[in-house]
């Protein structure tokens, strides 16, 4: 189980997920550029899901922790797209 950063939670953080057309691919320079920057902010990170790891520039799926103002500096300087987690309700 990931514990949420106190200091990001204070700060009204939550969880965000990448967007799926958005995301990083299964490459050195797209992850490092994703991960330089999501740390670069301060947020923090969560778990990471590879597609298919057998294929080159295969989608990776990453939650990410932070908060509005981190989640508006990263989209603001790089491609990649956050969404807020799904809710599933059972009825």
């Amino acid at each position: 189980m990931i514990t949420e950063d106190w200091r990001i939670k204070n700060n009204g953080g939550k969880w965000w997920h990448t967007s799926d057309h958005h995301s990083p691919n299964l490459t050195k320079s797209s992850l490092g550029e994703f991960f330089h920057h999501v740390i670069r902010v301060g947020a923090q990170i969560g778990s990471v899901w590879c597609m298919d790891k057998n294929y080159n520039r295969s989608t990776v799926l990453v939650t990410v922790f932070m908060t509005d103002e981190m989640k508006n500096e990263l989209e603001d300087s790089f491609k990649y797209r956050f969404k807020p987690p799904t809710e599933v309700c059972l009825n």
